[in-house]
């Protein structure tokens, strides 16, 4: 793991001389996120979260943007069988995104208005969760990986991130909770500032 995470923060580091336009995003958002499960015996609900942080979008036309967020997200399970038996998983953690884009209309440097496609891996790490007394915190993975796709709107120093993340490791550390993972849809609001 700590490979991993040398290697993204080299290519950020790289990234970073190898692009003249940076742009500093700074945001706020909502989430919805729920456990997808293999296990037909369970139905889960999607619970609102949030999330705060920024980001550092570097190029012009195409771009790399990593990032560093703070996030909340919860989900609830019930199972099928019997209602009793439900959970509620609130689960804080750090997000690092690194994504890739391309602006579809305008460009980091000169545009009021423009449109950008992105997507990109994200390593979550969980700093903690709300304990139940079915769930602590060693239940949890330490680690979570992710990809994320989504869409983006800049108008002058505003601008509006939407993308969706699916899971791709198991969200419970062991195998005795079943095989779950993260799906979640997110939306940042925010101001960028041209450096």
């Amino acid at each position: 793991m700590k490979k991993i995470v040398l290697i993204i923060l080299l290519l950020i580091g790289f990234s970073m001389f190898s692009f003249s336009q940076t742009t500093v995003k700074v945001a706020f958002g909502i989430n919805t996120s729920r456990l997808n499960t293999d296990n037909g015996s369970w139905s889960n609900e999607a619970r609102v979260g949030w999330q705060t942080g920024g980001s550092w979008l570097m190029g012009n036309k195409f771009y790399i943007e990593p990032g560093v967020y703070y996030a909340s997200i919860s989900s609830s399970m019930v199972h099928k069988d019997n209602a009793q038996l439900s959970f509620d998983s609130k689960i804080n953690m750090f997000r690092i995104p690194v994504f890739a884009g391309y602006h579809i209309l305008g460009n980091a440097s000169d545009s009021f208005f423009n449109l950008r496609i992105f997507g990109g891996p994200t390593m979550s790490f969980i700093t903690s969760v709300t304990e139940s007394e079915a769930l602590k915190k060693d239940d949890f993975s330490k680690m979570l990986w992710g990809v994320d796709t989504g869409i983006g709107v800049n108008v002058w120093w505003l601008f509006l991130d939407i993308g969706y993340e699916w899971g791709l490791n198991n969200v419970y550390s062991h195998d005795d909770h079943g095989s779950a993972k993260e799906r979640a849809m997110w939306t940042n609001l925010g101001i960028r500032f041209k450096l």
